[in-house]
């Protein structure tokens, strides 16, 4: 039924509902919580006005504030409400995916162009997802939505719209460097068409102040942004989603007159990520949805720019061979095509979700039994998960910021920090022993039993002298059996 009528309607009510759905259970399962994302959670809740110390230019200020900023306001507001923060990062994080994906759905373009911007959108963002914190989310957004409206101009016909997603585009990923130069040339391209170049000239010029203001931030940075970032491994994955993109869009219209067979593939679209959950020796490939989902940013980044050259290379007047290949590959090819990622985005996201959830309501049991500072080596379950049949879902710099989560959430038992076994942080010293020091402080004030804090930290504090190079021994002291 969800088959034909994605065949027969143009309107997407179904996988604008779908969409909304897995999102929605992505956030509440706190899929967003791993790496990057756990990082901005805690810092931003536990100090409003945290920047990303790697940061240190506004290059990327519009997605950062975009995710956190209801972080903060619950930070003030409910100091201890660390869950519905995880919640709120996750619907502000997974909007960015849901909004340009529901407005491309309902908009009046024509089925074949539609199907094309939502298949590249989500064969970007199928991977991206499992590393929501990423700001390029933004930048992707952003440009689709600039794209719809440009390929769809009844929809934004005074161009605020435009003229607004071109601001917040200017501070929202390195990559508007590029992509923001193609749209302005569609953008000029279509004014000179209607003859209208007076109304679009200050949307060219803020689209294009992007450059000069990413360049800045660039060579303003004391550390070079994206070191490292080309490696082989990165184009590697690209070339597994455009080969696999290839395959299933020649499959299509091959069996473009077989219902049932086109309907097959949509179906293993959705199947294959579904049926890890059964495959208990692939436990691997299930941690590696998370893991890949960093590198595939560069494939995610490429995909923006190509989405900004859509309005350039749909432009009749311009040039003719795309859209004169659109028409030979054909309506149904193309929306069939787009229904089958969707399907493997419905798929991988539930899995995700459903991993995610497991994981930190296990690492949230394992966490209850300790306290203090502690390695992370003290924790079976923390070292090497997959042995207990979940993902490896644990990032080194990032121990810190989950035990501390752990805390806020249950301000009944001891609290604890936990440090990956070479000491590594994304959170400060300085911020954790402020922290510990206000757990003990408001334990004490509580007539809580601090004996229970001290039993297990000082086998903590052992490891951590052993791998942490800043100081915390004040803390240490308040946490030891002596002191009480």
């Amino acid at each position: 039924m969800v088959v034909r009528k994605w065949s027969t309607e143009d309107d997407g009510t179904v996988h604008a509902v779908l969409i909304v759905f897995v999102l929605v259970v992505s956030a509440l399962a706190g899929r967003q919580f791993f790496m990057d994302g756990t990082n901005f959670i805690v810092q931003s809740f536990l100090d409003p006005l945290w920047y990303p110390g790697d940061q240190e230019t506004p290059r990327r200020y519009f997605a950062v504030v975009w995710t956190t900023a209801p972080v903060r306001l619950i930070g003030i507001l409910f100091p201890s409400q660390i869950d519905i923060a995880t919640i709120a990062y996750g619907i502000t994080t997974y909007s960015q995916i849901a909004i340009p994906l529901i407005i491309t759905l309902t908009s009046k373009l024509n089925a074949a162009t539609k199907s094309l911007i939502i298949t590249l959108f989500v064969s970007a963002t199928i991977f991206l997802a499992n590393f929501a914190a990423t700001e390029l989310l933004l930048a992707l957004s952003l440009t689709t939505l600039f794209v719809v409206y440009s390929l769809n101009p009844s929809q934004d016909p005074r161009s605020f719209r435009r003229l607004a997603i071109g601001f917040f585009l200017i501070a929202s990923y390195e990559v508007v460097a590029l992509s923001n130069v193609v749209l302005a040339i569609g953008t000029y391209a279509s004014a000179r068409r209607e003859g209208s170049m007076e109304n679009h000239g200050v949307l060219i010029a803020v689209l294009l102040f992007a450059v000069p203001f990413q360049i800045i931030c660039h060579f303003s940075e004391t550390t070079t942004p994206a070191e490292g970032a080309f490696h082989w491994f990165v184009f590697a994955i690209s070339g597994v989603f455009i080969t696999a993109l290839l395959v299933a869009a020649l499959f299509f219209k091959l069996l473009e007159r077989s219902v049932f067979l086109r309907a097959v593939i949509v179906f293993v679209a959705f199947a294959i990520p579904i049926s890890l959950l059964f495959m208990p020796e692939l436990i691997g490939l299930r941690t590696r949805q998370f893991r890949f989902a960093y590198p595939s940013r560069i494939y995610s980044a490429g995909i923006t720019l190509l989405i900004a050259t859509l309005p350039i290379l749909l432009n009749q007047d311009l040039l003719q061979w795309p859209s004169r290949a659109m028409d030979w590959f054909g309506r149904r090819p193309l929306r069939d095509l787009s229904f089958a990622t969707l399907a493997g985005f419905y798929g991988v996201s539930l899995v995700a979700s459903l991993d995610a959830y497991l994981y930190r309501a296990r690492l949230d049991s394992e966490l209850s039994l300790h306290a203090g500072f502690e390695s992370v080596s003290n924790c079976a379950f923390c070292s090497q998960p997959t042995k207990f049949g979940l993902p490896d879902l644990s990032h080194p710099p990032d121990w810190p910021a989950y035990s501390i989560a752990h805390t806020l959430k249950h301000p009944e038992l001891p609290p604890v920090v936990m440090f990956s076994q070479d000491g590594s942080s994304n959170v400060s010293r300085e911020t954790i022993d402020a922290f510990m020091a206000h757990q003990v402080a408001r334990r004490k004030r509580h007539g809580a039993d601090l004996q229970d804090v001290g039993r297990y930290a000082n086998k903590g504090a052992v490891s951590v002298r052993q791998h942490c190079s800043a100081s915390i021994s004040p803390v240490i002291a308040w946490l030891s059996p002596g002191a009480y």
